[in-house]
């Protein structure tokens, strides 16, 4: 990097004009300072990656890539082509494993804060890379991060994005674990998430259970036990005849029964687009 494009090769300019005119003593210590300039702009040289040392700093044209799909005139050779728009939230506790996780992924990956945490962009320059990257995020997040992933190329960042953000808020609402997600992972909720009217019928159908704190317990935990009536029962400390008088009840006030295949996956997608829409 040529002096005077960086702070450093600036001060280093500035010294060495310094030096010409200044008393030998204070000459002997601005060549030190000359010197230790240089150095540090040679490291910095050696690992910062050509994105890095054309933007400073990156989390402002991630936001702008998430904003509009565009950068600099000047970036655009720089930038892939394809991304994994990966929209990221940990706990307080886990912020170092948050940024650990994402250092593994070179200097060409762009990370910016967002409203749910923080977003990266990792290249995905031959398409197939997306697979191999969510599986990695797994590993390295190691079920203490919610993450949602979405593929897209470049100009559809901010749909990308959108989706992304979309997708986490139903893992939380729908109760999932920490994990790596996606749209498949949740293709009826999104579907539905996405058409107004639609959601809006499912959360009518719903609303009434949520003035009952056990039967709204009642209906999560048989969810989450993929509709295992044994398991569910367990989980809730409670005897199988009770659980079914529950469930007729829940039966009566939304006029589903959770128990068919239809009556599971409305009252699912439901309870999730109810709580994704009432969550902070």
């Amino acid at each position: 990097m040529p002096a005077g494009e960086s702070p450093t090769g600036e001060l280093a300019e500035l010294i060495g004009a310094l030096a010409e005119s200044a008393p030998p003593g204070v000459r002997a210590r601005l060549r030190v300072l000359l010197e230790n300039a240089a150095r540090e702009q040679a490291e910095q040289a050696d690992t910062i990656g050509p994105l890095e040392a054309a933007v400073h700093p990156p989390a402002e044209l991630a936001a702008r890539l998430i904003a509009d799909g565009t950068a600099p005139p000047h970036l655009e050779p720089l930038l892939a082509q394809l991304y994994v728009v990966t929209v990221l939230q940990a706990g307080p506790r886990d912020q170092g494993e948050l940024a650990d996780a994402l250092a593994g992924y070179g200097q060409e990956t762009l990370v910016a804060p967002c409203p749910s945490g923080a977003v990266a962009l990792i290249p995905d320059d031959d398409g197939e890379r997306t697979s191999r990257i969510v599986q990695e995020l797994g590993r390295r997040l190691r079920g203490r991060v919610w993450c949602a992933v979405a593929g897209r190329t470049r100009a559809e960042i901010p749909d990308g994005y959108r989706e992304a953000v979309d997708v986490l808020k139903l893992a939380k609402a729908a109760g999932s674990e920490p994990g790596v997600y996606g749209r498949d992972d949740f293709l009826v909720e999104y579907a539905v998430s996405q058409h107004e009217a639609v959601a809006d019928n499912l959360v009518e159908i719903i609303r009434p259970l949520m003035a009952s704190t056990v039967l709204r317990e009642t209906l999560g935990v048989l969810i989450r036990a993929d509709y295992n009536r044994s398991r569910a029962a367990k989980d809730l400390y409670i005897h199988r005849s009770t659980l079914d008088y529950r469930l007729r009840r829940i039966e009566k006030i939304t006029g589903h029964n959770p128990m068919t295949g239809r009556g599971a996956q409305l009252l699912g997608a439901a309870m999730t687009v109810y709580a994704s829409r009432n969550s902070a």
